[in-house]
């Protein structure tokens, strides 16, 4: 440091004064703190070292928690006010035992404050409660001439010095204001959905140029006309003639903030003089109904088929955020991308248009949806159509409509698609062609056809203080119902399965690093009711699991693990240059730690290690050795282990993997003899079993 501050004794002891406050609002207050300095030179330097000893003592602890909220008795709703405070004792943060600790004390008026403010108080503060603490016990100071009880008392003080208590009463604070006591009732509910959409607006201006429409709880006025009436009945939880409740007052403002059509949201709080009656005002500042969005993408990769690629693409999004006027948001994105490869010809031509619409409630109206899951419960309807031509190898056109539903309970949120209708129309291209012919199991995989399926999806959230656990499920089903109609296009194009995942991840963190690890396991079965037969062997393509890529097993391309143990060419006229399975089990461990700091950006590392591979279902669908087997389980368990530079910029991160192929069960040809060898590529070819990913993000939890 150049010019460090000069070392001044005042500091030191103003310390004191602050360490001694800090460990008083622990329940140490026996505690001794001291200090001494320590001069040295270095070269024409002068250093001071400040040691502060700290001798905490033993903590004091709650003996008796009392409540006297209704003495002395100025008010009669200070009866109701003692009976509320003693109604549920477990729900106190006052335990017998416990230290006496500032915060718990601080934490019970803020919950009493709660308490009473949902039952009608709404000008009742803190600041109208104290907490009294009392170290001594009356008994023991109790004189008495009976040398027996003499020496009882005795050994009370000897416990007490070894064990200290303390006695503590929440009472109201001498003095408070009384009329702060009266319970109020919800009168006249006012909505200004539009306030403030031109600049410089006052109330009076605004009155005079509204309209009054009478909703079912409030009154609504309009400036311009751009939200419908109805869509407030059942966003407003502050009803006429209901007892104030300050949860749904929060309740309230929570419900506007989350719809999105308003940037800003505030409750004006208008006591009635000498009533009991409050009258609210919900003033709703719309935010920005249309937001437009464009970007630009490239990527660079390797195709065994195609050659070095190189893409680009636009995206280009439009986001309404009333649609219809009624607060819904609709999204509609549009993508357009080419890849070009070493001949600078067009490799691959992609299109894709979707929308998606959400309803901030449920349709339709649900009834039994009660409570917190109907304030969280949105309904969604999505479409995307889009068609990707590669050059001389395929032209797929996908469709995709469905609608659905999303909630939470408690910590867990929920994603219900019924229906979800998905058709791809598959035109096999010559090159494509000739693969089928020297490669025949390719035809199990490069299939279109039609999916009619019902979709759910569960993912629930747990940990304490720093750690996080996360456990995910799926499951979808396919021809449940649209399997009995009898029809030629469906008999030809329906795809009935069963396909269910879960995955549980956990993030342990220590002082400086983290502990993460993933464990994922998913199958999906074809069903033998399946009406064509060549769709009858495994699931569609588009619905099967792969494995490889910065966020699975990162010493494998994307898509260039597996299925099993197979052997196979990754190029050429028999090769498999894509490889797909109807399971999936992967586990990944990753320890990440600091390195150093760069210009304001950490950079962190990380050691890992993935464990993992897919298979095939059937053994009609493909070769023996790509057929999920558990006695063939320990044989086709792929091993990678890297280790990774984390590029941290707060907002997002970039990720550099570099991984080896520690055993590989799906080797191409050349490499035969290294399948399922330990370590196999580090004594024959090192880099031929390394792999290099770049990444954005953490590859499967923060």
């Amino acid at each position: 440091m150049k010019n460090p501050p000069v070392y001044e004794t005042v500091n030191a002891e103003k310390s004191v004064v602050y360490m001694h406050a800090l460990m008083n609002s622990l329940g140490y207050f026996k505690d001794t703190i001291t200090y001494d300095t320590v001069m040295s030179y270095k070269g024409d330097q002068q250093r001071t070292t400040v040691n502060f000893n700290v001798k905490p003592g033993k903590v004091t602890r709650f003996d008796s928690i009392y409540y006297g909220l209704d003495t002395p008795l100025k008010h009669p709703n200070q009866r109701e006010l003692q009976a509320l405070a003693v109604k549920n004792p477990g729900e106190s943060t006052l335990k017998k035992n416990e230290p006496f600790a500032k915060g718990a004390v601080s934490t019970e008026l803020d919950r009493l404050t709660e308490i009473y403010r949902n039952n009608g108080y709404l000008k009742f503060t803190r600041e109208m409660m104290i907490g009294l603490g009392d170290t001594v016990d009356v008994s023991l100071l109790r004189p008495t001439n009976d040398p027996f009880e003499e020496l009882e008392i005795l050994q009370k003080l000897k416990e007490k010095r070894n064990n200290p208590t303390a006695n503590i009463e929440l009472k109201m604070k001498p003095g408070f204001d009384t009329s702060r006591l009266r319970k109020y009732y919800v009168g006249r509910v006012t909505i200004l959905p539009d306030f403030g959409t031109e600049s410089g607006i006052d109330s009076a201006r605004y009155k005079k140029n509204t309209y009054n429409k009478d909703s079912a709880n409030a009154i609504i006025v309009f400036y311009r006309k751009i939200f419908k009436p109805w869509i407030f009945d059942n966003n407003v939880s502050l009803h006429r003639g209901d007892l104030y409740n300050q949860s749904n007052f929060f309740k309230t403002i929570n419900r506007f903030n989350s719809l999105g059509a308003w940037r800003l949201v505030n409750i004006d709080q208008l006591p009635r003089p000498d009533q009991d009656t409050a009258d609210f005002t919900i003033k709703l500042i719309p935010a920005r109904k249309y937001t437009f969005q464009a970007n630009l993408e490239g990527s660079s990769n390797s195709n065994a088929v195609s050659g070095n690629l190189f893409g680009i693409a636009v995206n280009l999004g439009l986001l309404n955020r009333n649609f219809a006027r009624a607060a819904n948001q609709s999204n509609t994105n549009l993508r357009f991308g080419i890849e070009v490869g070493d001949s600078s010809l067009v490799q691959t031509r992609q299109f894709i248009l979707s929308h998606e619409i959400y309803f901030p409630r449920a349709i339709p109206n649900f009834g039994f949806i009660k409570g917190k899951v109907r304030e969280t419960f949105r309904s969604k309807f999505a479409f995307s159509a889009g068609n990707t031509e590669r050059l001389d190898l395929y032209n797929l056109t996908t469709f995709n409509i469905s609608f659905g539903y999303e909630f939470k309970v408690k910590n867990m949120s929920f994603n219900l698609r019924i229906p979800n209708i998905e058709y791809s129309n598959l035109i096999p291209r010559p090159l494509l062609e000739t693969l089928f012919v020297n490669n025949p199991s390719l035809r199990n995989i490069f299939t279109d056809g039609l999916i009619s399926s019902i979709a759910a999806n569960m993912t629930a959230t747990g940990g304490k203080n720093k750690n996080i656990n996360v456990f995910r499920t799926n499951l979808e089903v396919s021809g449940l119902l649209s399997g009995f109609i009898r029809n030629k296009t469906l008999d030809d194009n329906l795809y009935k399965f069963i396909k269910i995942d879960a995955e549980f991840t956990r993030k342990m963190v220590f002082r400086k690093s983290v502990l993460a690890y993933r464990f994922f396991a998913g199958a999906g079965y074809e069903l033998e009711s399946t009406k064509n037969p060549q769709k009858r062997k495994n699931l569609p393509f588009f619905k099967q699991y792969f494995a490889g890529g910065p966020n699975s097993m990162r010493a494998w391309a994307l898509r260039k693990l597996g299925p099993g143990s197979t052997v196979k060419a990754f190029n050429g006229s028999t090769g498999l240059f894509e490889r797909y399975g109807d399971i999936q089990i992967e586990t990944n461990l990753e320890w990440r730690f600091p390195l150093t700091t760069v210009s304001g950006v950490k950079l962190n590392g990380a050691l890992f290690t993935d464990i993992g591979n897919v298979w095939l279902m059937k053994s009609a669908a493909g070769d023996p050795e790509q057929v999920f087997r558990f006695n063939k389980l320990g044989e086709d368990i792929a091993v990678g282990m890297g280790v990774g530079l984390r590029v941290d910029f707060d907002f997002f991160v970039v990720r550099f993997d570099f991984s080896h192929k520690v055993k590989d069960p799906s080797p191409s040809p050349t490499y035969q003899s290294l399948r399922n060898k330990w370590f196999g590529y580090a004594k024959d070819n090192f880099f031929k079993g390394t792999q290099f990913q770049l990444g954005i993000s953490y590859p499967f939890i923060l």
